[in-house]
Parts: C-alpha cells; sequence; structure tokens
C-alpha cells in the first residue's frame, strides 16, 4: 500500500500542493493534459526555488503562455479564489475586485466544465468533490445557496488549474492512502476584502476545515497560511488526519508558496512510502475482558488455535475500581484474521479489540519422531542459518510415555530433547 503524508505546518494553498507532489515525482504531462482539457488555456510550469534555505519546487499557472497575475489574494470570500500564493505572507482580502478582474463564473458552469471534460475518472471526482467544498463554503459564509456561488473569472481559472492539477498529481502519483497533519491556518486581525472586513481565519476555510473534522490550529503567523482552495483540496484529499504515519519513505515532495515570510519556511511537503502494514507478517488482536467467568478461558483459548491462530495467550492485569482482568492476545495471519475477530467476539464478552502489525522473525522448523524407551515421542526441530538451535518434544505424547513407562515426567522428557539432537548430531 502507497500512503502520503501532507504536511502543512506552515498552511496549505493549491500551488504549494501542486508544488510538492511535482516535486515527489507527479508526472507534470499528466498535470497539464488534465488542466488543458478544462480550459485550454491553462498551463502548469514548475521551477525551482528555496524558502529559508528550503529547496522547494514552485508551480506556476500560466494563462496562454503567460504567468498568472501575480498577487490576486485568495480571499473566499463570495468571488471565489485568486491567486493562491497571495494569501501566503502580506494579506488576504482585495478592494473592488468586480471591478479589476471582469466576470464571474457561477459553480453550476464550473461544474459543467468539470463534466464535460476528458479528464480521468477519479481525476474528475476529485476536481468536482473539490469545487463541491468551495461552492459549499462559500454559501454558508454568505448565507446564499450553493448553486448561486460564483468564481471571479481571474480566480476561477486559478482554482481550476490549481484543483485539476492537483487531482491529477495525486492520481498519477497512485496513491491508496493520504493522511494530512494538522493544518496551520493562521491568524490575525481583519483586512479588507471586496465585502469589507474579513477575519482570519476567514469564514469560508473555517467551513471547509469543520465540514471534513479536520484538527487545526492557528500557527505563528499573523496572516492567511492555509487559503480556501487549500483547505478544500485538502479536505478532498484526505483518507484521515494525523501525524506521519509509519512506512518505508520512498521519496518526498516540496512545495513552495508565493512568498517568504520570516516566521516560518513557506512550504508544504509530502511524504511518500510503502505502508509499515506492508513490512508486517503478523497481526496482534487485544482486547481487555474484566466480565467473563474464568472457567471459560481454555476453551476460548482452543476455538482461537482452531480458528487458524498462531497463539493466543491471556495476561492478568488489574482495571478500574480494582476489578482483576486479562487481556486477551491473539497472533494470527492475514488470512485467518477476519475468523479469529469472529470467534473472539462470540466467545467473550469483548465488544471490540485493538489491532496493530507485526513482523515475524521465525526459525525454519520441521517435525521428527524419536524412541524412548520403546515409546514414540514427536518432537519440534528449529533450525537458524543451517543449525539445529532447538529440539522441542511434545508435552502430550512425553506425559503420555512416562505413564506407560511408570517413570516422571521430566526423566522422559530429558530423554525426548536428547533423542532429538541425536537425530542430528
Amino acid at each position: 500500500m502507497r500512503v502520503a503524508w501532507i504536511d502543512c505546518s506552515a498552511g496549505a494553498s493549491g500551488d504549494m500542493l501542486l508544488g510538492a507532489f511535482i516535486s515527489a515525482g507527479a508526472d507534470l504531462n499528466a498535470v497539464n493534459a488534465a488542466v488543458a482539457a478544462v480550459d485550454p488555456s491553462l498551463s502548469v510550469t514548475v521551477t525551482q526555488t528555496a524558502r529559508h534555505q528550503i529547496a522547494a519546487t514552485k508551480a506556476t499557472v500560466e494563462v496562454n503562455g503567460e504567468p498568472h497575475p501575480e498577487n490576486i489574494p485568495d480571499t473566499g470570500h463570495g468571488h471565489g479564489h485568486g491567486h493562491d500564493d497571495a494569501g501566503h505572507g502580506h494579506g488576504h482580502g482585495h478592494d473592488d475586485a468586480g471591478d479589476r478582474h471582469g466576470p464571474t463564473r457561477a459553480w453550476a458552469e464550473v461544474r459543467r466544465l468539470l463534466e464535460e471534460a476528458r479528464l480521468d475518472d477519479a481525476v474528475r471526482a476529485r476536481a468536482l468533490d473539490t469545487f463541491g467544498r468551495l461552492a459549499r463554503a462559500e454559501a454558508a459564509a454568505h448565507g446564499v445557496e450553493p448553486d448561486t456561488v460564483h468564481f471571479h473569472e481571474v480566480g476561477a481559472l486559478d482554482a481550476i488549474a490549481d484543483i485539476v492539477g492537483v487531482a491529477a498529481a495525486s492520481v498519477s502519483l497512485d496513491l491508496d492512502r493520504i493522511v494530512v497533519s494538522t493544518i496551520v491556518l493562521g491568524g490575525g486581525g481583519q483586512v479588507r476584502g471586496q465585502h469589507g472586513g474579513i477575519p482570519i481565519p476567514g469564514p469560508a476555510v473555517l467551513h471547509l476545515v469543520s465540514e471534513a473534522e479536520a484538527p487545526v490550529t492557528g500557527g505563528p503567523a499573523p496572516y492567511e497560511m492555509t487559503t480556501p482552495t487549500g483547505a478544500a483540496l485538502l479536505a478532498t484529499l484526505a483518507d484521515e488526519f494525523g501525524p506521519l504515519p509509519p512506512m518505508r519513505i520512498e521519496q518526498t515532495g516540496v512545495g513552495a508558496g508565493g512568498r517568504d515570510p520570516v516566521e516560518v519556511p513557506n512550504i508544504l511537503r509530502v511524504v511518500i512510502g510503502a505502508s509499515a502494514d506492508e513490512l508486517a507478517t503478523e497481526l496482534v488482536y487485544e482486547t481487555n475482558v474484566d466480565d467473563l467467568d474464568p472457567r471459560i478461558w481454555p476453551q476460548v483459548l482452543a476455538r482461537l488455535m482452531e480458528a487458524g491462530a498462531a497463539d493466543a495467550w491471556l495476561t492478568p492485569i488489574l482495571m478500574k475500581k480494582g476489578r482483576p482482568a486479562h487481556t486477551l492476545s491473539v497472533l494470527v495471519g492475514s488470512a485467518n484474521a477476519e475468523t479469529v475477530r469472529a470467534v473472539i467476539l462470540a466467545e467473550t464478552s469483548a465488544i471490540g479489540l485493538r489491532e496493530f502489525g507485526i513482523r515475524k522473525h521465525a526459525a525454519d522448523r520441521e517435525f521428527a519422531t524419536v524412541d524412548v524407551d520403546g515409546q514414540s515421542v514427536h518432537v519440534k526441530i528449529a533450525r537458524y542459518g543451517g543449525q539445529v538451535i532447538n529440539v522441542q518434544p511434545e508435552y502430550d505424547d512425553v506425559a503420555a510415555a512416562a505413564n506407560v513407562l511408570k517413570k516422571p515426567v521430566k526423566s522422559v522428557l530429558a530423554k525426548a530433547i536428547a533423542a532429538g539432537h541425536d537425530l542430528w548430531s
């Protein structure tokens, strides 16, 4: 399983995400094919730069081969999204945006463009989801219906390139799971936007992260650190939120924002690798039980072994209110995991389980039969590095032989172990 972790410790924007994915190995040709399929005037170029002396990739949206206009803030306040970079480092709003930048595109029109474009189905789905989240956030911020939301013409072009580009980039990386860190939003006083004063974080951003149930924090810088486009993309991409998951790292990508503020390096990182779950050869299930008749436990353990568990054991514990209890632990391969889970829940009073993967290093093993004073005893032979490292007789055979021979179990056990070693001497 290929898993990606998106580090938003310096916020997020569309261009930062796009630069990070391309830096991590996403196909730039696939990105440009996707954005051009929606609007032929759009393309994306990348350059190498640095933020606080950290190397990063800067993704730039071009319209008809010319760089997208700089310093058009991504306000997310009624008229969609201007240039994502502008929200990072120097303020948030813009006055008279409608007068300066011409007509708007309704959400219905953007949706039609995405639905009719020749896009991969997965790319189209992610782009539609992201724009839909933006439309709902804008609508909630202004108390209107989502279908009545208009994206400003310049902002719509920029958002199309960022959103469709990130969707195409993430799909090209063939990721199975995406984990997003706590999102840093920024803060500070109100700034001027098209409709007046706008607090930071803006209403649209707060709606987006709330709808996604994303963990957030203000962060160290007194300005917008996560733009509405960035928040919407993170909400769409995230399978879950949390810290860097266990993985074997294969590649990393660093995307740069358009400003270089003094407080933090204006970068977003993507870390990609193989999930540690793939490295696990066994699963361990655990559950704490304080209300099961202890006479039942031997049958539970027997049933678990019959169901395919490699091992099962109990650990005495003391739970809340001083209650004596047991932790049931079961080691099982993935092929028998579902059956074992069913046995645990059916045979005990547990109503939930903990699961974690482990790597198991096992010696090679084989079975043989030895003779102890005329009695057959099965023994398990363990080898490591081609050498016999352990000989262990089956206890039931030893006990049965001791009973027949009228000898102490310990004497028969010692003879069986010695006979086992003699087989390989």
